[in-house]
This record gives structure tokens, sequence and C-alpha cells, in this order.
């Protein structure tokens, strides 16, 4: 009994813990192509902006498209120099999904330099707060790869879903789903101030 009890505290002491670290037995590309999905603040970033972008057509696609492409890449290499987490990234994607949220439950005309600065703010923000820490070089780039690439097709994904409405409720379920993303980011900078996230 007494040679039981002495690997309790071997049993219970915890390992190493890393903010954006890859998932075990998927490899670090996978690991970065599912990490959008994983941070709450992320997805709901990239589905108000997706909303937003399909809500207003191709037109606003072939604007935002290339604006998040490279402001994604300056955030990820921005990430690669520096992966600790910016410190405010979090809220300034709350912020960001919760205008986004609002314009497209709003639905109304939006200006293509808006639309831009929206979607550079975002991705730049996205890019930035992917990074990985304690991982060799290569290791790395594979990761960082998978969360750039995770993160266009997640945009891509709900862009398309919400150009392609036609009828009436169609259009109005994009407007419904872009009022709960700006309620969720509100919920949550909401309990932020208070201190209880």
């Amino acid at each position: 009994m007494p040679r039981l009890l002495l690997w309790v505290p071997i049993l219970l002491a915890p390992s190493a813990a890393f903010a954006h670290s890859p998932m075990p037995g998927i490899g670090y590309f996978y690991s970065g192509i599912l990490h959008p999905l994983l941070v709450p603040s992320h997805l709901l970033a990239l589905v108000a902006l997706g909303l937003l972008i399909g809500q207003r057509g191709l037109q606003a696609m072939r604007l935002a498209y290339p604006c998040f492409l490279v402001a994604l890449l300056v955030g990820l290499a921005y990430a690669g120099y520096a992966p600790e987490s910016i410190s405010i990234a979090e809220t300034l994607l709350l912020v960001a999904a919760g205008g986004c949220g609002l314009l497209v439950a709003a639905n109304l005309a939006l200006p293509s330099a808006l639309l831009a600065m929206l979607t550079v703010v975002a991705a730049f923000v996205i890019g930035a707060d992917s990074g990985v820490t304690d991982l060799e070089r290569r290791e790395t780039f594979g990761a960082m790869l998978g969360a750039g690439t995770g993160t266009c097709i997640v945009l891509i994904a709900v862009a398309a879903v919400a150009e392609l409405p036609r009828r009436d409720w169609q259009k109005i379920l994009v407007r419904v789903v872009g009022s709960w993303c700006a309620a969720s980011a509100a919920l949550v900078l909401a309990l932020a101030l208070r201190g209880l996230t």
C-alpha cells in the first residue's frame, strides 16, 4: 500500500501545457488546419466576416479575399517571429465579430474601404494570434501553413454559403446568424469586462 501511494503524486503531476500547441497524433499541418475551428474568438470572427463578405456578393469577394490573404500572411509572419499571443487579440477579434455581425443583421450598404479595413484587421490579428511555441523551424512552418490554410477554408466556405441564398427566408437566416454572432461577441466581451473569463 505505501508503494502505491508513492505513485499518486506522479500520476497527478501535470505535464507541460503550451498555448496553441499542436494536437498529438495528427501532425503539425493538420493540427494547424483545425486551429481556427478550435479557438472560439477566431471562429466567431471568421464566421461573422464570412457572412458579411458573402452577403455583399461577388464584388465584395473580389475585394476582400486578396486583402484577407495578404493581411493573414503578414500576421502569420509576425507570429513566426513573435509566437506569444497578442494580449488584446481576443478582444480585437470579438469587437470585429460583433461589428461584422451587426452589419450582417442590419444588411446595410457598406463602403468598400470599410469592408477592406475590417477584413485586414481580422486577418492580421488571426494570423498574429496563431503562433506556436517550442517547435523546431520545420514543425513551426507546417503548423503555421496549416493554420493559414484552415483560416482561408473557413472564411471562403462561410462566405460561399452566405452568398448562395436567393429566397427571402434564406437571406433572413443569414441575417439571424449574423445577429447571433454579434450577440455572442457582446456576451463574451461583457463577461471579460466583469472579469469572469
